[in-house]
């Protein structure tokens, strides 16, 4: 088999391309993709825990640590104490970070948009759900 007949490789071409090209557009406003992932899950009146954050965004929970530490760091996201579990923390997204949420909400559709141009709505649907099942046969291991 040639380099190219392997899906994953495919796979991970698109996405380094896609990242790039999300990383370009999320630039003015000073945050990465992977930010964005946080601040999209966030909410600035229902709290999130570190847990399910790691869990949304697919991340290890050390590496979303680290994540909040930056966004907090810039005044985007507040970390309380959890009330009934003491190790835990809840999270919100603080003013400033959702006004930043909704000003780039716009700009994450139009990339979104501009990346699936050449695909139909069905096609969209039908990679999302090819997708999912090859995200299923490795998740197991």
């Amino acid at each position: 088999m040639e380099l190219f007949d392997f899906t994953g490789f495919q796979i991970h071409r698109t996405d380094v391309k896609m990242n790039n090209y999300f990383t370009k557009q999320l630039k003015p406003f000073e945050i990465t993709p992977d930010q964005w992932g946080i601040l999209s899950v966030l909410d600035d009146d229902k709290a999130t825990t570190q847990k399910e954050l790691a869990e949304a965004i697919d991340r290890d929970q050390t590496t979303v640590v680290r994540m909040i530490h930056s966004l907090e760091k810039k005044g985007i996201v507040m970390r309380f104490v959890h009330d009934t579990d003491k190790r835990s923390h809840n999270l919100y997204l603080t003013d400033k970070g959702a006004a930043l949420k909704a000003k780039v909400l716009p700009v994450v559709i139009a990339a979104h948009r501009h990346a699936t141009r050449y695909l139909s709505e069905t096609e969209i649907n039908e990679l999302k759900a090819m997708l999912e099942k090859l995200y299923a046969s490795v998740n197991e291991e």
